[in-house]
């Protein structure tokens, strides 16, 4: 009984190298019509590297080109282009322009999800423009969300950097 479980092991690590081994010096191109879904997979024994590409068939693009055309599907990429030109405005330290942008952003969100990556935007500027109490506004409303541990920390200790950079601008200007 013992014998043939090691043979049986033997014979499982001989078929997994053999595997192995004509997977890696695979250098011919494969493809595969799988589920109306074209699939080229191509090895090379030089880059030690396998590339998987998976190319829709008729059906998928038929739908794909359907759902670019609905509305919600409109409205995200309205949004994704309005937090794009406000970064491009945050890059140049156009602080104002990129203010009012992710402002746009947030009212174009498809939904409240959505609008973390432009408050986040509008944090750094408050931050960097010295309006903490503003920021501090922008931390709550993301910590409000239920975040990751890690980032609500990260916020968290940003907060407390904040309290005190407002304690200090408050004291100076009294």
């Amino acid at each position: 009984m013992i014998k043939r479980h090691l043979v049986i092991k033997i014979l499982s690590g001989i078929i997994i190298l053999i595997t192995s081994s004509s997977l890696m010096s695979c250098t011919s191109k494969v493809e595969e019509n799988v589920e109306n879904h074209k699939i080229a997979a191509s090895s090379s024994t030089a880059s030690k590297d396998t590339t998987l590409y998976i190319i829709p068939g008729k059906k998928e693009v038929e739908g794909m080109k359907a759902m670019m055309k609905t509305e919600s599907f409109k409205k995200i990429h309205v949004w994704a282009d309005q937090v794009k030109k406000a970064g491009a405005y945050e890059d140049a330290k156009n602080y104002e322009t990129a203010e009012m942008e992710y402002k746009k952003a947030i009212e174009l969100s498809p939904s409240e999800a959505d609008q973390g990556v432009p408050r986040s935007g509008l944090l750094r500027i408050y931050e960097v423009t010295h309006q903490y109490n503003s920021a501090i506004e922008q931390i709550d409303w993301l910590l409000a969300q239920g975040l990751r541990k890690d980032v609500t920390d990260k916020l968290l200790a940003q907060k407390q950097t904040l309290e005190k950079l407002l304690a200090e601008q408050t004291q100076s200007g009294s």
